[in-house]
């Protein structure tokens, strides 16, 4: 049957496909675009088996995730200990698999962690502090009675800090050294976190985000390795952050991509592959965030959820829909959350460990994304890494660069729904900017659109 079957229907190519989209589209196939991302990476808007190169398509592949599934990490804003508490311990019974503790501008002194964490035994239950202080001064508070493994981590970025207070890393950068001597048979606990989150929030298109996050990795990779942290335990202990935007499939294609850059970078540092096990949290985007009609957020931090795990995320955030402009409510954390588990028990993506391989499209532009990114990461190397990419301004004009384009995009007409195409007719809902134009090592252009508001910056300068 199944020889009969397949001798029935010859094999078509992209001539035959052509044909045939001409006839079904009345003559207007002209009028699909091709996938735009950044300024010089275009992909035709369908693709067929010849265009694929089946030994880079495995090569791809072979960088994937192997298990599958992820943890739904919400963020939980530290207010006073015990109210963090309870909001903790609320989402950790009603679908959250870990914690993401946002302890910004807070003085852990201040934090009381014994009430902070009652109830939560981190060595059963990762949380992410998400914090610019003293990594190690952090752990000596939360490991107090908390065994001898921890899972979760510090979640701080210095070198992204730096970028936006000008405080220079040294200091935390030997408390990352510290913490890594001291949690180095806790496989399971990040000691930093590299956060791309910081560049997609200044307007970097995908290209860019890779080409600067993997900028960052070698310079925390060299930095460590230079205080005599091995290389392995520098990539295998790290939290790579990630935001992700509303273009499907390019988000899931820049996940894919990034796995394959890193083996790359593996590679160079002569480690086994089989051994590096990069972790990555995918947040849904702050910065394409509907103000005038919030609702849509939700619907636009579903389809960003979907590209983060078909991606291949370790730790998937879902940000409440209504948070840029107020602090969230019970009703948007719970159906936050709940995009998670109905991506888990319903769409059975948690039992697929690459659930893209195999697109002809997502393979091609997986790869084409890779190497356009590797490109300009070549680039930042030839100017003197990353730090002196900054220095120099060259990142910043790269971002700035990027961001005229969007804004320029949306102004001629780019579909954002509740943006500039159906939004209701009702008062906007304006977000509140918590940006600090105080250093001059920062500036926020205040003529963006209203959607482009960062939860960090809006745009940098040296």
């Amino acid at each position: 049957m199944t020889t009969r079957l397949f001798s029935d229907f010859s094999p078509s190519g992209k001539d035959a496909w052509e044909q045939q989209a001409e006839k079904e589209l009345k003559g207007r196939l002209k009028t699909l675009s091709d996938w735009t991302i950044g300024a010089d990476l275009h992909l035709d808007p369908y693709l067929t088996h010849s265009k694929i190169e089946p030994e880079r398509m495995a090569a791809m592949q072979a960088c994937q995730k192997k298990i599958p599934g992820w943890q739904n990490v919400p963020v939980v804003k530290f207010s006073e200990p015990r109210k963090a508490n309870v909001a903790m311990r609320h989402a950790l019974e009603y679908g959250a698999d870990a914690i993401m503790l946002d302890l910004a501008n807070v003085n852990i002194a201040h934090c009381e962690f014994p009430k902070l964490l009652h109830g939560i035994r981190l060595s059963d239950t990762a949380v992410y502090f998400q914090t610019d202080e003293n990594a190690v001064d952090v752990f000596k508070e939360i490991s107090k009675n908390a065994g001898y493994y921890l899972k979760g981590g510090i979640a701080s970025d210095p070198i992204a800090k730096w970028m936006r207070t000008g405080k220079f890393f040294e200091d935390n950068l030997r408390a990352i050294v510290a913490l890594l001597d001291e949690t180095r048979n806790m496989r399971e606990f990040r000691a930093y976190m590299v956060d791309g989150r910081l560049f997609h929030n200044n307007g970097a298109n995908p290209v860019q985000e890779l080409a600067m996050v993997l900028s960052e990795v070698v310079n925390y990779i060299d930095l460590l390795t230079d205080k005599g942290v091995s290389p392995l335990i520098a990539l295998n202990r790290a939290l790579f952050s990630f935001s992700i935007g509303p273009e499907f499939l390019s988000e899931i294609a820049k996940l894919r991509a990034f796995r394959f850059l890193l083996s790359k970078i593996s590679d160079a540092y002569q480690l086994p592959r089989a051994l590096c096990t990069p972790f990555i949290q995918a947040q849904t985007s702050s910065f394409y965030n509907a103000d005038a009609a919030p609702y849509t957020n939700m619907i636009r931090a579903s389809s960003e959820a979907m590209s983060a795990v078909m991606g291949g995320c370790n730790v998937l955030t879902v940000t409440p829909y209504d948070h840029p402009f107020q602090e969230p409510a019970d009703f948007s954390e719970r159906i936050a959350r709940n995009v998670s588990s109905i991506l888990v028990h319903e769409s059975a993506l948690a039992y697929v460990a690459d659930p893209a391989a195999g697109s002809y499209m997502l393979e091609k532009m997986s790869l084409e994304m890779a190497d356009k990114a590797w490109e300009l990461f070549l680039e930042m190397e030839d100017k003197g890494g990353f730090v002196k990419c900054f220095e120099s301004g060259f990142i910043q004009n790269q971002l700035n660069v990027s961001l005229a384009q969007k804004v320029k995009d949306l102004g001629e007409g780019k579909v954002m729904i509740g943006v500039n195409k159906f939004i209701e007719d009702a008062d906007p809902i304006y977000l509140k900017d918590n940006n600090d134009n105080s250093n001059p090592h920062l500036l926020m252009d205040q003529n963006l659109p209203k959607c482009f508001r960062a939860s960090a910056l809006t745009a940098i300068k040296p």
